[in-house]
């Protein structure tokens, strides 16, 4: 018989999964004079010192993951512009950024039109500073307080793209005035100019209209130059050093050298195309959803370079052994290999949207809820679009015993029974829509929907919807919710965990341990059915069964407490989704991602633990099929290893005695690894 010896240093829980890598949105590249690479995207800050051929993330200190512009100053130092956290200041000597000013600012672009000079666009006004940085005005664009979304200079003015139109201020900023004449579209996405008053403005049009203008008045008139291949939309413009003229627009990358008069046409990506960089020896664009495109023959071919450039998830779902799929801000990713190897949902024609849920409905088919509408794959068939009509944002997507869909959007829900959607609007006591966040199906059938101001229910699919309410709470917003047999649990936002077992006809909060701030945007079960829930800003929490206490379980997820969406199989693996540290896994089954090719039916099996529960001496029967060496271990319900030992063992069947007079009262799980397999199997201490 084996003996326990002293219990070992504790592990981390969560450890991040290789990949996927893409699916993010790339708003700005800059170039170093050096040849470096920085990437400015939706979920962070990366950097390249191959050419742009892989990536790694330079986000630390960091605390808004949305980056909407990079620079670099006169006097050297690497400025980046968030979207809600103002401006961050990258320092060499830790490698990390720290906060340069504005917090909770809306902050879109940087310029800096002579040494020390800066200016700043945001969500309301141009921000203004001549020492530097050290302090800073607030300027109002002709009195409008607006959008800006682009900043750019020449030798006689300044120039603002907002969502009103053009403004200039001849003034080095300190006042600004209207220079839209001639515009026939008001949203100004990017914004390019020259040192010879020409000016380029690209533009979001509506109804078709005109993306591309040009202004050789410095912004007196302006002129519609759109190329005959209509480019939808112009999020980026820049000027090159030897004067061409770079536009980005909708699967396109177009260029000038005669201001306009003429163009030439790239296709490439399947979505907007946001940034370029030139590096000399290969060319890069970023798109929206696709991440990074490559090419070295001038834009005429086009590869993904996104290896190490880290996805943001949205949702993270399992179907069948070892399959992930992962939802991220610009299409579906999947994994059969527990997330050690990964591929796009139908790569040849992949879904370039954000999606926000998905599941395989009963013939085995990926369908996939997104910003717009909901959408089915079908292999050799690729994607199609399923509906609603009008194909609106879907929040949530579940189905319903019988495979029905149902789908919750800003003004209810839609159920999609195979052929056709049928709507199911909810409205408030003030005749308001409700914007539904989560539904779920209780195992009577019962639909609940989770609105942004209270909650609802209806039985069965069947009569009126019922409010819900929450004992002294006459109303909550829920999230999210996790169903295990008759019990519901309901994460809201800054309420808690609700718990019912009446199909949601009474609720309480349930459980200790949260503060009161935790924005819970999931929950899911284990497959001990113990409650978990994603927190957006907080981590992971996991209930104590016994104590009904919510444990942080954020060992090994660092500073990605961002998490979106939680998953877990039958064999006790574990994945977390972050918006801004890709996906994290916790694998304990007998199949690891570095397992798959050894699933030798026998070759490493455990008999049930006894006495369970125990209190001293415990008994784990092993069936072990090839001799090697066997490590034992022991981990707690925070996935702490409290105890290890390895011996060399015989293909025999075996007995191994652990004393858990050392442990305290709890749930426990024996982890048993030789030669490439591994086995588990849970107990329960009660000391």
């Amino acid at each position: 018989m084996l003996f326990a010896s002293t219990a070992e240093a504790q592990t981390d829980y969560w450890q991040a999964a290789p990949g996927p890598y893409g699916g993010t949105s790339i708003t700005d590249f800059l170039v170093l004079p050096q040849g470096e690479v920085y990437a400015a995207s939706s979920s962070g800050i990366f950097f390249s010192d191959d050419d742009g051929v892989t990536w790694s993330t330079r986000s630390d200190g960091l605390t808004n993951f949305d980056i909407r512009d990079l620079h670099v100053l006169a006097d050297g130092r690497l400025i980046a512009a968030t979207y809600g956290s103002g401006l961050f200041s990258f320092d060499s000597g830790t490698n990390a950024w720290v906060a340069a000013g504005f917090e909770r600012t809306y902050t879109t672009s940087i310029i800096e039109p002579s040494p020390g000079h800066i200016l700043v666009g945001s969500n309301g006004f141009v921000y203004d500073s001549v020492d530097n940085g050290q302090t800073w005005k607030a300027r109002s664009l002709d009195g409008f307080q607006v959008n800006v979304q682009s900043l750019a200079f020449n030798a006689e003015y300044l120039f603002a793209g907002s969502s009103l139109g053009v403004f200039r201020s001849a003034t080095q900023g300190a006042s600004w005035e209207f220079a839209s004449y001639g515009l026939e579209e008001y949203n100004i996405l990017s914004l390019a100019s020259d040192n010879s008053g020409v000016l380029y403005a690209g533009a979001s049009p509506k109804n078709g209209g005109c993306a591309l203008y040009r202004s050789r008045g410095n912004g007196n008139i302006w002129t519609c130059i759109q190329p005959a291949s209509d480019p939808v939309v112009v999020p980026f413009m820049q000027v090159d050093t030897t004067g061409k003229l770079w536009a980005g627009a909708y699967q396109r990358i177009f260029s000038t050298e005669d201001q306009g008069s003429s163009w030439s046409a790239r296709p490439a990506s399947k979505s907007s195309v946001g940034a370029l960089a030139l590096t000399g020896t290969s060319m890069l664009i970023g798109t929206a959803g696709l991440g990074v495109l490559r090419s070295v023959d001038a834009g005429s071919t086009w590869n993904e370079s996104n290896t190490g450039l880290i996805s943001k998830i949205q949702s993270v779902t399992l179907v069948g052994k070892g399959r992930v799929l992962v939802g991220t801000e610009g299409g579906l990713f999947e994994s059969t290999f527990f997330g050690n190897e990964w591929s796009r949902v139908n790569p040849e024609s992949p879904l370039v949207q954000r999606v926000t849920d998905a599941l395989v409905d009963a013939q085995g088919r990926i369908v996939a809820a997104t910003t717009g509408g909901v959408w089915r794959h079908t292999e050799g068939a690729g994607w199609e679009a399923l509906g609603p009509p009008g194909m609106p944002s879907i929040r949530d997507l579940t189905m319903q015993a019988d495979g029905s869909l149902i789908a919750a959007y800003h003004a209810g829900l839609y159920v999609f029974g195979g052929s056709t959607w049928t709507a199911m609007p909810i409205n408030g006591s003030d005749q308001s829509s409700r914007d539904v966040a989560a539904v779920t199906v209780t195992e009577t059938g019962t639909i609940l929907a989770g609105a942004a101001w209270d909650s609802w229910k209806k039985a069965t699919g069947i009569g009126p919807w019922e409010l819900m309410s929450a004992g002294s709470v006459p109303w909550f917003d829920i999230q999210s919710f996790g169903v295990s047999g008759n019990q519901v649990l309901a994460g809201t936002r800054y309420l808690g965990v609700l718990e019912s077992r009446d199909d949601g006809s009474t609720w309480k909060t349930v459980g200790t341990g949260l503060n009161g701030t935790e924005d819970i945007r999931d929950i899911e079960f284990d497959s001990h059915e113990r409650a978990h829930i994603a927190t957006y800003g907080s981590g992971v929490f996991q209930m104590n069964p016994w104590t009904k206490v919510w444990l942080p379980m954020n060992r090994g997820l660092e500073s990605h407490l961002r998490v979106t969406s939680l998953a877990f199989d039958s064999n006790g693996n574990g994945y977390a989704g972050t918006l801004d540290g890709g996906l994290y896994r916790h694998i304990i089954s007998t199949s690891t991602a570095n397992e798959v090719t050894s699933e030798i039916p026998g070759a490493l099996t455990l008999g049930k633990p006894f006495p369970n529960p125990v209190r001293g001496q415990i008994t784990l029967p092993v069936e072990q099929h090839a001799a090697g060496k066997t490590t034992i271990e022991v981990f707690d319900i925070l996935g702490r290893r409290v105890h290890s030992t390895s011996v060399f063992q015989p293909a025999s069947s075996w007995e191994y005695t652990f004393d858990t007079s050392i442990l305290d009262s709890g749930f426990y799980l024996f982890r048993v690894q030789s030669e490439g397999w591994t086995a588990t199997s849970s107990f329960v201490v009660i000391n």
